[in-house]
Order: C-alpha cells, then sequence, then structure tokens
C-alpha cells in the first residue's frame, strides 16, 4: 500500500513540469507574433489542447499501477498456494 502511494506521489510530483505549456516568442515578425498570441489565446480560454495529453499521461500511471497490481496478486497467490501445500 505504501508503495502505491508513493508512486502516486511521485507521478504527481515530478508529471506536472510536463503538462506545463509555454508559449514562446520566437523573433519580432508578424507570423511568429500572431503564433504567439495564439498560443496565449489557447491557454487562456482553456482550449489549448492539453486534455489529450492530461489523458495520455493518466492512462500511462493507470497501465503502471494495473502491472503493479497484478504483480502483487501473483505474489499473494503464490503465498497462499504455498501456505495449502504445508496445511497439506
Amino acid at each position: 500500500m505504501t508503495r502505491i502511494l508513493l508512486i502516486a506521489i511521485f507521478l504527481t510530483l515530478f508529471g506536472q513540469p510536463t503538462w506545463a505549456h509555454k508559449c514562446v516568442l520566437n523573433g519580432n515578425t508578424a507570423a511568429e507574433i500572431t503564433a504567439y498570441n495564439s498560443c496565449k489565446n489557447d491557454l487562456a480560454t482553456g482550449t489549448a489542447g492539453h486534455e489529450e495529453q492530461n489523458l495520455k499521461q493518466q492512462l500511462f500511471a493507470l497501465e503502471k499501477e494495473n502491472k503493479l497490481l497484478k504483480n502483487r496478486i501473483l505474489m499473494l497467490r503464490e503465498r497462499l498456494l504455498n501456505l495449502l501445500r504445508l496445511t497439506d
């Protein structure tokens, strides 16, 4: 249980910088300024397309947790089978 909690904390703390999206002004041409302003507007209105990225990260974390839980179930199964063998 503590391992799962630590993994969740680790993913939360270190996963957030990857969620960050920065609009960078790469030059002073009209096209670059327009792209920068569009990026800022998308971030302000919440249409920057981060939902898909967040869902992918959540899916990855859940798949990782699922593997850990499956391994734990297999370990517990082995222990139970060993206990049954000892009692027979």
